[in-house]
């Protein structure tokens, strides 16, 4: 078994908790979501790039106006949906009104039904992943410098998120990100990877990082969490909602899906953080109030 663990001298990180929130019928019901959020200790507020969901700049400059402590993230941005240096332009006008709360995350975008909606040709791997290389490089050039984009006023780049899970774009997190947000799977697939395989892809990841990766903070969406204190009838019920997973010799230990007690959840992370050196953890939306009392037991640890 090849596994992976921080490299030597990798500082322990506190975890972060993240809620992806999607919808909400009227503004009042997105406020009150995202203060509920807060009130139950998430650290940060992420919202996804789809065209069936809100926005996230104007859902996140929302978020930041009736809360206080969670950061604003893009998880991740399709850009193939954004020019660079109009993208510049929202990016430096969301971490100025939030307070410099924002946290940029940006992708290659995967669903191809979205760039036919949108009329954006779609294009191999290959080439998504250059267009989101371009557009790294240009939107760091500009956030770097605001006065390229002809702004005076000095901003903090927001932290750079970069999320995927073949060797391309963890080799261009490796370079350029902040946070690293590993897919955990073949994004839109429902092939969601074992512990070895995610094992294989920290380990490819710190060796493309070299002396970077200690100072990368590693991020994980959990796709599926049951809270529960019957920990054997969550996995019967994991493999009836997915049977696609069923040739999976232990679905608990998948590191995009927790089940079990809040205890066991929470000594499932603590392990999970010791193997990969994953502190960042991102829940949907549904397991919001479910999950909070893992939250509780890891809060500053």
């Amino acid at each position: 078994m090849r596994t992976a663990t921080p490299p030597p001298g990798t500082p322990r990180r506190p975890f972060r908790f993240g809620i992806n929130l999607t919808a909400a019928s009227t503004r009042q019901a997105w406020l009150d979501k995202c203060r509920r959020a807060e009130a139950l200790g998430y650290d940060l507020i992420v919202v996804p790039d789809h065209l069936g969901v809100l926005a996230p700049f104007p859902a996140l400059v929302a978020a930041s106006a009736v809360t206080e402590r969670p950061r604003l993230a893009t998880y991740v941005l399709n850009s193939a949906f954004h020019n660079p240096v109009l993208l510049a332009r929202e990016v430096l006008t969301t971490q100025l009104v939030t307070g410099g709360r924002l946290e940029l995350g940006l992708g290659a975008g995967y669903a191809k039904d979205e760039f036919d909606k949108a009329g954006i040709p779609w294009t191999g791997p290959g080439a998504r992943v250059r267009r989101l290389t371009e557009t790294v490089t240009r939107l760091r050039r500009i956030l770097d410098d605001p006065r390229l984009l002809g702004w005076s006023r000095a901003v903090e780049p927001p932290p750079l998120i970069i999320g995927g899970h073949g060797d391309k774009m963890l080799r261009l997190a490796a370079e350029h990100a902040d946070v690293v947000a590993f897919a955990g799977g073949t994004a839109g697939a429902g092939d969601l990877a074992g512990g070895d395989v995610m094992a294989e892809r920290v380990s490819f990841f710190e060796t493309a990082a070299g002396d970077r990766a200690a100072s990368i903070e590693r991020n994980i969406l959990v796709q599926t969490v049951l809270v529960t204190s019957d920990r054997q009838r969550a996995i019967d019920t994991l493999r009836r909602r997915a049977p696609h997973l069923a040739e999976a010799q232990d679905l608990a230990e998948l590191p995009t899906v927790l089940l079990g007690s809040p205890e066991e959840i929470a000594a499932t992370l603590l392990a999970r953080r010791e193997r990969y050196g994953i502190s960042s953890i991102c829940v949907h939306e549904p397991a919001m109030a479910a999950f909070a009392p893992v939250i509780a037991l890891l809060a500053g640890r």
